[in-house]
């Protein structure tokens, strides 16, 4: 929020809002956007070198914990399911690898591919 390049240009706040209500049922929750740009904002012109800052950083790195463990689980269960699924095609020979537009042009060739 303090970094001196980024002042006064448009950001983008991507802020899920899955929330449990009372009964424990999923719901969406509003109320997360303002909280957390109402933190954004209190962090503006603050000193991250003090203890207050210190303090506050690992609540949020506590808070979010759960949710970024679960993302990267997502993520990895994915990662492998395409890694597994490449190594199956590869085996079998079905695997086809595509040029891209920088080797169909290659810098260090005299030759471009048509």
């Amino acid at each position: 929020m303090n970094y001196a390049p980024f002042s006064g240009k448009p950001m983008v706040l991507e802020t899920p809002i899955d929330g449990t209500s009372k009964d424990g049922k999923k719901t969406e929750d509003y109320q997360i956007w303002a909280d957390e740009i109402k933190l954004l904002e209190g962090l503006v012109g603050s000193d991250r070198d003090t203890d207050e800052f210190r303090a506050l950083a690992e609540a949020l790195q506590a808070r979010g914990r759960a949710e970024r463990e679960r993302i990267a689980a997502q993520v990895d269960r994915k990662k492998g399911k395409v890694v597994v699924a490449a190594a199956a095609k590869q085996a079998q020979g079905k695997l086809k690898w595509k040029k891209t537009k920088e080797a169909k042009n290659c810098d260090s060739c005299d030759e471009a591919e048509e």
